[in-house]
């Protein structure tokens, strides 16, 4: 990790232990082209109780979808380098497995709500992100896609 990173991650304040809200078993896959950001992730989901894959890429991702593995909800980076971002990601991921939730992220998310315009905004959550405010997204999604089956 980068010495800027670890500063701003011991800056960040304890988040209260999520009682009320519990993780239960659920498996995420996680797409992050930035590895310290990727870390900071996987760890804040997997102390929430979270089954957490990483990919560090979208292409990474797919293969690992196509290779069949198994999770309930894919939160992916929206901007990433290669052929594939985290959009085109979720059109495949609903392609092959549709009904399953998706939380896109961006330190961009201004940008993305205006190129919206009148569609339905993406399920989304800026970086940087709190513990707190990312699992209970993804609670939301996981329940209303419980209540869809």
């Amino acid at each position: 990790m980068s010495r800027t990173t670890m500063i701003r991650l011991a800056a960040m304040p304890e988040t209260p232990p999520l009682i009320d809200e519990p993780a239960g078993a659920a498996t995420i896959l996680m797409v992050e082209d930035n590895a310290d950001v990727r870390v900071m992730g996987e760890t804040l989901l997997v102390d929430a109780g979270f089954v957490v894959h990483t990919a560090g890429d979208a292409a990474e991702a797919l293969a690992m979808v196509e290779a069949g593995l198994a999770f309930d909800l894919l939160f992916t980076d929206i901007v990433m380098p290669g052929d594939l971002d985290g959009v085109g990601l979720s059109a495949e991921v609903a392609r092959l497995r549709p009904g399953t939730p998706v939380l896109l992220t961006t330190g961009w998310a201004d940008r993305v709500r205006d190129h919206a315009g009148q569609r339905a905004e993406p399920d989304l959550i800026a970086k940087p992100y709190r513990q707190t405010d990312l699992v209970r997204k993804i609670r939301l999604l996981l329940d209303r896609g419980a209540q869809g089956a």
